[in-house]
């Protein structure tokens, strides 16, 4: 058996790893790809700026469309705005915005808009 090679247990593990986050990362990219609105959209959104601007210079760039700031987030890069004027989300992308995405509640229990939960059932009213 001189010249075979076994391959560690660990080495099968990182690969394992390695893939599974490759295509996390496609299926990421795809969906974040897919949820960017049209530049014709309006209405309250959230407005990624590139990594490294500072909060001052996101909100400079997107208060030069006349949005209505709605929060800043936890990202420097990304505020919440909103504005009813056709064609907002373009005019985001030309102050710099990499990326515009409606504003989406979030909860503690919800992860990208998904909480594996069955929708709330209306309240049930008492009568008599």
């Amino acid at each position: 058996m001189a010249g075979m090679h076994r391959i560690a247990p660990h080495g099968i593990a990182l690969a394992f790893a390695v893939a599974v986050l490759l295509v996390w990362g496609l299926l990421f990219a795809v969906t974040v790809q897919r949820a960017a609105l049209p530049p014709e959209a309006s209405g309250r959104v959230i407005a990624v700026y590139p990594f490294g601007w500072d909060a001052s210079a996101v909100t400079v760039a997107a208060t030069r469309t006349e949005a209505r700031l709605v929060r800043q987030t936890w990202l420097p890069n990304a505020v919440e705005l909103a504005s009813d004027d056709p064609g907002f989300a373009g005019r985001l992308r030309d102050t710099g915005a990499i990326g515009v995405y409606r504003a989406q509640p979030f909860t503690l229990f919800t992860l990208a808009g998904c909480t594996g939960m069955p929708p709330s059932l209306p309240s049930l009213r008492r009568f008599g």
